[in-house]
């Protein structure tokens, strides 16, 4: 009978010492699943906090851009409702077509966009340090390279940079910071090199033609006393528009 009861002891004594480890290891499991690892989500998104920055720098540009003729701070403009209007094409004399003033519209308007945010993106980053310092972490920064490129519906905007963090464990390095961003510019300054090429051509655009033909644009035309033509490009898709200025095959006043 007493080997019975010694026997059940220490049954009930393996039981509690298994217990015990089932609760040690489920603890251990949630402690380290409550655990940053240096993989894993951090409280501070570094990589979009310089991409929505930037975004929204890239936007400004562009919003100033576009009813402008596509340029930051116009140099040869036609001032209409407010705004100054680049010429795309002009001749001051009068009879003879316009001259493209600027036929590398397109690669003009990415340098542009590059010039306006470059000293901003420089702030993003230093804003981003301040706030990573505060979060106690260690910032190592190098030097940046910026290129902007436009495509259809796209804008890309390629930041190469170098940043390394550490805190405690945690070690980790971006050298690349891409940002995308969906706005028509590309595709404005396409229409409005057509409306240049042909006015330059044969002193006129076909614009409620052209409209029909590709129903996503809605085209107006505005002519003012001097004959400068305000040229509006609608984007139906995204309500974004561009203006533009043409002035050539003028005709004299009296004639």
């Amino acid at each position: 009978m007493a080997q019975k009861i010694i026997f059940r002891k220490g049954q009930l004594a393996i039981w509690v010492i298994i217990s015990i480890v089932i609760v040690a290891v489920i603890g251990t499991f949630f402690i380290i699943q409550k655990k940053p690892t240096s993989s894993g989500s951090q409280e501070f998104d570094v990589h979009q906090f310089i991409v929505k920055c930037t975004a929204q720098h890239a936007d400004e540009a562009l919003n100033i851009m576009l009813p402008q003729g596509g340029f930051i701070a116009p140099q040869d403009y036609k001032r209409s409702n407010y705004t100054d209007v680049v010429f795309l094409c002009k001749n001051i004399g009068y009879f003879k077509p316009c001259i493209n003033q600027h036929p590398l519209l397109i690669k003009e308007m990415s340098e542009e966009i590059q010039k306006y945010i470059e000293p901003r993106i420089e702030q993003c980053f230093s804003l981003l340090q301040e706030e990573l310092k505060r979060k106690n972490y260690e910032v190592q920064l190098g030097g940046m390279e910026l290129k902007v490129s436009l495509a259809p519906e796209t804008v890309y905007i390629d930041i190469a940079r170098r940043l390394t963090l550490a805190k405690d464990e945690y070690l980790k390095t971006i050298e690349e910071f891409p940002v995308i961003i969906k706005n028509p510019v590309y595709d404005l300054g396409t229409v409005a090199q057509i409306i240049a090429s042909q006015e330059s051509t044969y002193c006129y655009f076909e614009y409620l033609g052209y409209s029909l033909l590709y129903p996503r644009w809605d085209i107006r035309k505005f002519t003012m006393s001097d004959a400068t033509k305000i040229y509006t490009i609608m984007d139906k898709k995204t309500n974004k528009f561009m203006n533009i200025a043409i002035r050539g095959c003028a005709i004299p006043p009296g004639i």
